[in-house]
């Protein structure tokens, strides 16, 4: 008699063999580095935060003022946008709403050296579109 596997258990192991093989923040062993970042109108505090490559990095941000976006690029500065991303951030989320007096947890993984600009991505007044930083990843 054939055993049949439901289509279900294997969607599952088929997810949990992709999470454990490497995407995802939590695919590091190493402890996370934590970083406090504040955002009001029109500046991230730290606006420039350095990391080594292969660090798994908690961005703890807190909006101070108002609801404020954080939207990263997940590519360095100058590089192709192709093949596998340099910073891998959770459930491949680039862009994180981030609510007046809360704190939102951004996990990440810094994979390849260079620059990676991140930016408010929630309109908060005529400085909005200077309102950015950098997540600059060492070797």
């Amino acid at each position: 008699m054939k055993h049949r596997v439901p289509w279900f258990v294997m969607s599952a192991a088929m997810l949990v063999a992709l999470h454990a093989g490497g995407r995802g923040p939590q695919a590091t062993n190493e402890p996370a580095q934590v970083i406090e970042v504040t955002a009001r109108k029109y500046e991230f505090n730290p606006a420039e935060i350095r990391v080594k490559k292969g660090a798994r990095v908690q961005l703890k941000v807190r909006a101070l003022d108002r609801t404020h976006g954080m939207q990263f690029s997940l590519y360095p500065e100058g590089a192709n946008e192709k093949g596998a991303a340099g910073l891998r951030l959770a459930n491949d989320q680039k862009n994180w709403k981030i609510e007046q007096n809360q704190e939102r947890v951004v996990e990440l993984v810094a994979d390849r050296a260079g620059v990676y600009p991140f930016r408010c991505s929630v309109f908060c007044g005529f400085g909005h579109k200077r309102m950015k930083g950098r997540i600059i990843v060492e070797e």
